[in-house]
This record gives structure tokens, C-alpha cells and sequence, in this order.
């Protein structure tokens, strides 16, 4: 039976963004208030707040944690297109104990979405540390720091302009988080209208697209790849405007002899799974333009259930299991969901 527990808000305005860390244990959010708020869990399994801050001079879009191996970090993106990255203080005399180590000025635009990417395999000196983001202007920015001991010695390592359907909206992107070589390799993105795809960080080619566009008749709001945990293949989720949860099965390059040169290194995708309950609302279906939308969708830390969440107020999620008739298919159902309604 799914439990929930309320929070209370510290914030003045509408939150944005909430984002817990990699142990789950302390959560971070922001808002149109410009400020910043981390909570921690207390003594009584509660949850109290830890510090706050002003974090830009205009509403913050997204906030974000990097591993723990970096200590305390915490990027935040804001309309204002800045990007910052802060770092956990041992004095608590400014900015609730978080310094400012790094401002990127790079995106002419808002800035939508930011993530950093999964954390490389070895030890602390041989890691190294990068962050993604996506913005109005049409760019994919990938940032990586130089120097760990500092975290504030940061360089743009890749900038690549994404092909715009329209101007409608709908930014976001999500690192591949295996744990083999292409983990913090590979990112799925989506800008504006109905275009989704993943592109492929090499470390002499730059990026580029991997995997041909996943085109919808409405525009996308979220992605999610998920930990493949020694699967064959990726999943990765979407969710759009129309209030359907998506999710694709997508498979790697193809090294077989007969294959065209050019079709050997690109990726293939195929719909597994098409969810359209976000999209009703009091017990009707809504239009695009009305409402009913997905806001989020996010996989569990081994990508087995998926959870989504949309403007029908409901969190649900998804699970695969073995298909009707014994043939051994696994098909994707609902498992639960849980919503705040009035008493």
C-alpha cells in the first residue's frame, strides 16, 4: 500500500524542482521565489529543513545533485540562463553554508533542464565529473570540471545545436546511467516539439546522434533512461502534453557484416508500452490544449518500475510482467498510484 508523507513548503512560490540526492536521504527544491531549499532527514524519520538560499536574481527551472564521491554538490538552472554549481560549506555564515563555486553563461535562453552525469567507474582521482543542460535557445551544453579538488575550475566540453520543430515548448534530457563504457557516453534529449533522441559523447568526435528521432503528434515533456542493470538492451520513458507515458526498448549498434557502413554505429528504437491515463481528468479525457499532461517521468535505482507523475494530480506506476497466454513476453502494466484528494 503506498504511504505518503507531507512535506511543508518553505517556499513563497510555485516549486519548480525537487530533487533528492543519491542516498535519498536529503531533498533539494527551488521555485519562482529564486531560492533554493534542502531538507534533510531528522532524528524522528522526519524531515526538517536544512538551509535556504537565494540562488539566482530570477526563478529557478531545476536543481540537481552530484555523486556523493564529489561531497555536497548541487547545480541549479534558471530562466535568467545562467547555470551555477555550489558546494557544501563548512561555515554557515552565507548562503545557508553553500558556496558558489562556478556561473556558466554560455545559453542565450532559459535554461530547462540540467543533470550530471552517472558516476565513472574507479576511484576519485581517476573520475571525472560532467553536467548536461538544455535550453530555450536550441543548445546541448556539456560541461565537465577540471580540477575536482577546487570544483571551481570548469570548461564547456561540447555544444551542439538540436534541430527545432516549433517553438512550443518541452526541453529535457537524461544520461545513460549503465555502468559499461557508454554510461555518461550517452544522453537521451528533447527539444521543443515532438523530437526525441540520444546522443553519443565521444571523446574525439564530440556528440552526435545516435539514435534516429522519435517523433509523437505532441510535444514531449519529459525523458528518463534507465539503469539497465545487465540487460541487452535500454529503456528509456517518456512522457508528453497528451498525456501519455511512453516507454522505448532501444538496442545498440549493429556489427553485423551485412549492415551498411553508415547504419553499424546508430541506434534503434521500438515502442513497448503506451499509458494514457495522466491524460484523464475527472473522468474525462482531456485535449492537448486543455490540460492533462505528464510532468515527470523517473525509473527506479535498478529501472523495473517506472514513475510518472501529471497535471491529473495522481503519481502512478508502471511494471513490467510476464504476458497473458504463457508466452513469456513481458508487457507493462500499472501497478498503483497515489494522489492528494480533499478529505
Amino acid at each position: 500500500m503506498p504511504q505518503t508523507n507531507l512535506i511543508a513548503s518553505a517556499h513563497s512560490d510555485l516549486i519548480t524542482c525537487a530533487s533528492y540526492d543519491w542516498y535519498g536521504l536529503r531533498l533539494a527544491t527551488c521555485g519562482l521565489d529564486q531560492r533554493v531549499y534542502t531538507n534533510g532527514s531528522s532524528s524522528n524519520s522526519g524531515i526538517k529543513l536544512a538551509s535556504t538560499w537565494k540562488a539566482h536574481d530570477a526563478p529557478l527551472t531545476h536543481v540537481c545533485w552530484a555523486h556523493p564521491q564529489f561531497g555536497q554538490v548541487i547545480a541549479t538552472a534558471g530562466i535568467d540562463g545562467l547555470v551555477k554549481i555550489w558546494e557544501r560549506s563548512t561555515s554557515q555564515s552565507t548562503n545557508g553554508g553553500w558556496d558558489e563555486k562556478a556561473i556558466f553563461l554560455d545559453a542565450a535562453g532559459s535554461v530547462r533542464q540540467i543533470e550530471f552525469a552517472p558516476c565513472s567507474s574507479g576511484s576519485a582521482s581517476s573520475s571525472w565529473l560532467r553536467l548536461a543542460s538544455v535550453s530555450t535557445d536550441g543548445w546541448l551544453r556539456v560541461y565537465e570540471c577540471l580540477d575536482l579538488g577546487r570544483m571551481g575550475d570548469w570548461a564547456l566540453k561540447e555544444a551542439v545545436v538540436l534541430e527545432l520543430n516549433s517553438t512550443h515548448g518541452g526541453w529535457a534530457l537524461s544520461w545513460c546511467k549503465d555502468s559499461s563504457a557508454e554510461g555518461g557516453q550517452l544522453i537521451a534529449v528533447v527539444a521543443s516539439a515532438a523530437e526525441g533522441g540520444s546522443g553519443n559523447k565521444s571523446g574525439s568526435g564530440g556528440v552526435k546522434n545516435e539514435t534516429p528521432s522519435t517523433t509523437t503528434s505532441t510535444t514531449i515533456t519529459t525523458v528518463s533512461w534507465a539503469p539497465s542493470c545487465g540487460r541487452s538492451y535500454h529503456l528509456i520513458a517518456t512522457g508528453g502534453r497528451d498525456g501519455h507515458v511512453r516507454i522505448y526498448k532501444v538496442f545498440g549498434p549493429s556489427w553485423d557484416e551485412g549492415e551498411p557502413e553508415e547504419e553499424k554505429n546508430r541506434y534503434s528504437s521500438t515502442l513497448v508500452a503506451d499509458f494514457d491515463d495522466h491524460a484523464t481528468i475527472g473522468g474525462q479525457k482531456s485535449s492537448t490544449t486543455i490540460g492533462g499532461q505528464v510532468s515527470k517521468v523517473e525509473w527506479n535505482v535498478t529501472g523495473t518500475i517506472l514513475a510518472s507523475t501529471g497535471s491529473d494530480g495522481r503519481v502512478r506506476l508502471w511494471k513490467a510482467a510476464t504476458g497473458a497466454g504463457g508466452g513469456g513476453g513481458r508487457v507493462w502494466r500499472g501497478v498503483g498510484s497515489v494522489g492528494v484528494e480533499a478529505k
